[in-house]
């Protein structure tokens, strides 16, 4: 699995790369979230460079010459400093230095938002950012799950949101939980009843910037009423996500085993603890897995036997 890259580490790649010579071999090699959202090392220089440019020209004409440009990609041997090639730029355009500046720290904004999203035509993702329900990628999730023979206690879920729009409205997930604490003290929660279960939008304090990550942590506590076992944890990812982690942690009864899944409908969901998919619980008492390029709606997380139902399978076999 491609290491983990935040989009700040990209904005602080691709403002470096601007700087000095610009693009180089030997530069690129050390813009790590930059590699990481192209592909990884693993694709190869040519590849990636093949990649970068193609999300540079993805972007309106006016962007894309600029970029290309200040970065030093057009292969022509010229000017070693950004500020000379901004002045170069400026004689061409009519401007002064501070309007190019200005315009291509704009570009690299929009140039992140290409390659955080992936919408370019050789990107390395799947993600269909237009599927998108609340305007935004979910470039990290983490669920957290906490099991106490067999009950649920809580669950934790810890969004990083990579907004694609000024002012995008709230964040909206739907659960048959009714209730739902906010941790991150800057969002906000309003909770509908719906068929089925129950719709919790939540709102930033401040209106969302294109090109912002903001983390909105909440908290679904468990009932400790229900008499039912936990079987499993997964979501359904209807929002493009980069990264998605789920960890349980089972106190005091511990399952027979369990698996990871990824890709499945809710009707599939969570299917059969096949070979592939099996987990090493080992003697932990935790249970986690890892996916990366979620979206369209499709499951995935983690689901588990407890002893009960493996004897009440193994009767019903006989």
């Amino acid at each position: 699995m491609t290491k983990r890259f935040e989009p700040e580490d990209v904005r602080s790649d691709l403002l470096f790369l601007r700087k000095g010579i610009g693009f180089t071999k030997d530069r690129f090699a050390r813009c790590k979230a930059l590699v990481g959202v192209l592909g990884g090392p693993g694709e190869g220089y040519d590849m990636l460079r093949e990649r970068l440019e193609s999300a540079i020209w993805s972007l309106r004409d006016d962007d894309a010459e600029l970029l290309i440009t200040i970065y030093g990609l057009d292969d022509q041997a010229g000017e070693t400093q950004l500020g000379q090639r901004r002045d170069a730029l400026g004689a061409t355009l009519g401007l002064k230095r501070d309007a190019i500046a200005d315009r291509d720290t704009k570009a690299v904004e929009n140039l992140l938002t290409q390659l955080i999203t992936g919408w370019y035509p050789k990107s390395p993702t799947g993600l269909r950012v237009p599927e998108s329900h609340n305007s935004v990628v979910q470039h990290a999730v983490h669920v957290r799950t906490v099991v106490s023979d067999g009950r649920h206690l809580e669950t934790r879920h810890h969004y990083r949101l990579f907004t694609l729009f000024d002012e995008a409205p709230g964040f909206a997930i739907d659960s048959a939980n009714p209730k739902v604490e906010v941790i991150s003290t800057d969002f906000t929660v309003e909770t509908e009843a719906i068929v089925g279960g129950f719709h919790h939008t939540f709102r930033h304090e401040q209106p969302k910037r294109r090109g912002e990550t903001y983390d909105l942590v909440i908290r679904f506590p468990g009932d400790p009423s229900e008499e039912a076992w936990l079987i499993g944890e997964y979501n359904a990812f209807h929002e493009p996500t980069r990264f998605a982690s789920f960890e349980v942690l089972f106190l005091g009864q511990q399952p027979v085993y369990a698996w990871r899944f990824s890709g499945l409908t809710h009707l599939e969901a969570p299917g059969e603890p096949s070979k592939e998919r099996l987990l090493d619980l080992g003697l932990t008492t935790s249970a986690t897995a890892e996916f990366r390029e979620l979206y369209g709606g499709l499951f995935a997380g983690l689901a588990w036997r407890w002893r009960w139902e493996r004897d009440a399978d193994s009767s019903e076999s006989t």
